[in-house]
């Protein structure tokens, strides 16, 4: 593989278990080499890619991995369609716009060389680069994310969005980072969030969640203030006030999709019934 940086030795690749990493994209060029270099020890290399028209694909295969191009079906079914081809003991998972730190590299190779059968699991902290500069409080950090697991003893679970992976067994935290390169601006990050907010609110529709009125008036200004006050986010500076102000906004956009997704499905029952 025509990768850079740590070079294991030939005893280090022996005592460790097989591990196999697993990515999902679209349209990743200008991100996914830093990506792919920081799981450069991996010993399979799994690449689903929904339809990318850029050079995604070809810089995938240049580094050694196996890429497979599939129909999007969410974020869900297209990670556990990345992890039902994933053939290594253990199986790490990191999104295109993320790499592990050489600390998360070297921690993770230690911990295939011990293999401690007690633990099923490994979260990492998630440290987000934001606007030119990392963010270290609010609800941003430390933002443990599940990364690393046994194979079998994990799976993707969730909606729409925002899934995570179900662990079977024990989740132990680490100290080491993952790190994070979100939004590229303002304008990114508030397509995301309209984004989000819709697929979040069709997840909860069709759970036949109750809302409320009060969801709209108290949930946005207690994100803002858990944020800002409680995880200390204003020692971030002016960032840390943004990023309370747009999360509180995804907030008030969640909840009010889905009292409109609500509001139009009551008002087509009540025409059918009246028709």
């Amino acid at each position: 593989m025509p990768f850079y940086g740590m070079a294991l030795s030939h005893k280090d690749v022996q005592d460790m278990s097989k591990l196999s990493a697993i990515i999902i994209t679209k349209n990743e060029e200008e991100r996914l080499l830093r990506c792919l270099n920081s799981v450069r020890f991996a010993e399979q290399i799994i690449v689903v890619d929904s339809g990318s028209t850029d050079r995604t694909a070809a810089i995938a295969r240049t580094c050694g991995a196996e890429v497979f191009g599939e129909d999007w079906k969410g974020y869900t079914a297209q990670k556990n369609s990345a992890l039902e081809k994933a053939g290594g003991d253990w199986v790490l998972s990191i999104d295109a716009d993320e790499e592990f730190s050489e600390k998360a590299q070297m921690e993770i190779q230690r911990i295939l060389r011990e293999d401690d059968r007690e633990v099923q699991a490994y979260a990492f902290r998630r440290k987000v680069f934001y606007l030119g500069k990392w963010i270290y409080h609010g609800d941003w950090y430390p933002d443990y994310v599940v990364r690393l697991w046994r194979r079998g003893s994990g799976k993707f679970d969730g909606g729409r969005v925002h899934e995570f992976v179900r662990v079977n067994g024990v989740v132990k935290h680490l100290e080491s980072e993952i790190l994070h390169y979100t939004y590229k601006d303002l304008g990114d990050q508030n397509e995301r969030i309209q984004k989000y907010a819709k697929l979040w609110a069709l997840d909860q529709f069709e759970a036949k969640r109750a809302s409320f009125l009060s969801d709209l008036w108290l949930r946005p200004p207690w994100r803002f203030l858990r944020a800002i006050v409680l995880k200390a986010g204003w020692l971030d500076g002016w960032r840390g006030w943004l990023i309370a102000w747009m999360c509180a906004r995804e907030v008030l956009l969640k909840y009010r999709n889905l009292r409109d997704l609500q509001r139009n499905s009551m008002a087509r029952t009540i025409f059918q019934k009246n028709s």
